[in-house]
């Protein structure tokens, strides 16, 4: 449980620090002057542009070969700036730090140019494809201290952007002014709390592996394990901008995946909450999900936008699965429900959303959290319910051979004996062998869990060769489709047997028992046929020993994994057991 607090920890933890905004004093869309073409002397912070195009810096053209842009730019009154991540660290009052840097992300090739001073080079600016030159995604850059001070100042860009591929016709140029050593510290911290991220989703996702493949061969645990590498992926491809300074054009690829990572785990929340809460038609749900995750990629091009679509889509489904599992009263989910709608609340109604915002740290911690504590609930129910199973059937266990070796059940036997060894001296020899090789059997197979099914028929057919001399009739056991490698509780359809010749009649001198094995999708099906007519019109009763221990040995070997169906049919008595996953 500490392992499993502390991956859980790490799944918040992020939120604490991305929460914290980037120190610095302008970004967004500033107001710029375009001009197509290539003229050094653009660069002079005198230079008359008046003629140049009117833009911003969030809609300058892609792949449209060589032109420039100037901004101009008034120093802030106070030339300093306060790191609002200062007051977390230290107590008191923040020190204000002086602006002396400017920080870009471009997604282009360019030549940076202060006040007419070449501060910056990024990649090669070229007039093609072949000739340009990528270069780093962001850029972190010094103004000397003869160019900084009051006033205004000018900034103009030397821009190619033959290598930027998505498929958006424009893109967006961040630019800010701070100060150098807080960028610098900021950077060095964005990364660690996004890497802790994904420490806890791992350590998530190998505890759900663990528990899968030694204490219960669950679907769920499945989906929370393949659900917490998904999530350490997402976390470190968010992290991986601030270890890597990436080749501008390695943007677009990384989004992709990101996106994909999203509509993966967009598509695996709802699946586990399917699975967790046994909603039925689980492949109905799943296919009219698909549609719903395919159509934000259609709708918009830019991919932040996509990723806040589906994950609304991700929690808006989720919620009608956590409500329908709340209605149906099913264990947990409330809290899913509740941990969902907090998700929806952090991802508010906006497009502006950052692959960084902490509304998707907040949404996934959450999720996992409310999701994974439902299973644990589940499966400690589950091992409650199997150690009960266990204590039942151990003593039904005893109950049953003590029935088997009763003495009305040895004198009628030893009597039947005394009959045929007058008159059948082979056949006593015979019933003897019978006897002895039903009750090895039984002894053999009580202290296991599970027996192949081709002793449990050997065993059954031993016991009908004994009965059949103690009652006069002719009992058989007749197979359909049966695989003998197919393992099952032991003396499983010795019980049924045991309960057909107590609460039943046979028609004539025989009683053919019928056992039929079909393997539907994702399960196995027995259909047993004990022949004759029910002795009491309302049925067998529910609460016998037999029927019990049948009952008692399917919970504990397959736990909540079986069903068990009886009914009386014009043959006889039916009882149909499916075992899922077997």
């Amino acid at each position: 449980m500490r392992l499993t607090a502390c991956g859980l920890l790490g799944l918040i933890l992020p939120v604490l620090v991305i929460a914290a905004e980037t120190p610095r004093i302008t970004s967004g869309a500033l107001p710029a002057k375009l001009k197509f073409g290539d003229d050094p002397r653009w660069a002079a912070p005198d230079w008359d542009d008046r003629d140049w195009e009117q833009t911003t810096t969030a809609d300058l053209p892609s792949r449209a070969g060589i032109y420039w842009i100037r901004l101009r730019l008034s120093w802030p009154t106070r030339g300093r700036v306060l790191d609002p991540l200062a007051a977390i660290i230290w107590h008191g009052d923040p020190p204000a730090a002086p602006i002396d840097s400017l920080f870009l992300a471009a997604v282009f090739s360019f030549e940076l140019y202060w006040d007419g001073r070449l501060l910056e080079r990024s990649g090669v600016v070229g007039s093609s494809r072949e000739t340009e030159a990528t270069g780093p995604l962001d850029h972190l850059v010094p103004i000397p201290s003869g160019l900084s001070g009051p006033g205004e100042h000018v900034i103009a860009l030397r821009i190619s952007s033959y290598h930027y591929n998505f498929p958006a016709p424009s893109f967006n140029l961040f630019i800010s002014l701070g100060n150098y050593a807080n960028r610098l510290v900021y950077e060095a911290r964005r990364a660690v709390f996004p890497m802790v991220g994904v420490g806890g989703a791992l350590l998530v996702a190998a505890i759900c592996a663990v528990l899968f493949w030694f204490v219960d061969r669950r679907r769920p645990l499945v989906l929370c394990s393949l659900l917490g590498f998904a999530v350490a992926m997402f976390y470190f491809l968010i992290a991986w901008r601030c270890l890597h300074n990436d080749p501008y054009d390695w943007l677009y690829p990384r989004y992709v995946v990101i996106t994909a990572l999203m509509t993966l785990i967009s598509g695996l929340v709802p699946w586990l909450l399917l699975e967790q809460f046994e909603v039925p038609r689980k492949g109905l749900w799943l296919a009219a999900l698909a549609p719903l995750l395919v159509a934000p990629w259609v709708a918009s091009p830019w991919y932040h936008i996509v990723a806040v679509w589906l994950c609304r889509l991700m929690l808006g489904y989720s919620a009608v699965v956590a409500g329908w599992a709340a209605w149906k009263k099913r264990r947990g989910a409330w809290l899913v429900l509740v941990g969902v709608c907090v998700g929806l609340v952090s991802v508010r109604a906006t497009n502006t959303r950052d692959f960084l915002d902490l509304s998707f740290f907040l949404t996934f911690g959450v999720l996992v959290l409310s999701a994974f504590t439902v299973l644990g609930m589940q499966i400690r129910e589950d091992r409650r319910r199997a150690r009960e199973a266990l204590l039942t059937s151990a003593r039904l266990e005893a109950e049953l051979l003590k029935k088997n070796i009763q003495p009305h059940f040895l004198l009628n036997t030893l009597t039947a004996l005394s009959e045929v060894v007058e008159r059948d001296p082979a056949g006593a020899v015979r019933l003897i062998n019978d006897l002895a090789g039903e009750f090895r059997s039984l002894a053999r197979m009580s202290g296991e869990k599970l027996v192949p099914l081709g002793q449990e028929l050997e065993l059954c057919r031993a016991h009908l060769r004994v009965l059949s001399v103690r009652t006069g009739l002719t009992a058989a056991l007749e197979t359909r489709g049966v695989d003998e490698t197919v393992l099952v509780p032991p003396a499983l359809f010795l019980t049924l047997i045991e309960n057909g010749f107590v609460h039943q009649r046979p028609a004539g001198n025989s009683a053919a028992f019928e056992l039929h094995m079909q393997r539907p999708p994702g399960r196995i099906r027995f259909t047993f046929l004990s022949p004759g007519a029910v002795k009491s019109e309302p049925g067998r009763p529910d609460g016998g020993t037999g029927l019990r221990y049948v009952q008692a040995r399917l919970e504990e070997s397959f736990p909540r994994r079986w069903t068990l169906d009886q009914r009386a049919i014009s043959e006889g008595w039916e009882t149909v057991i499916e075992i899922q996953n077997a």
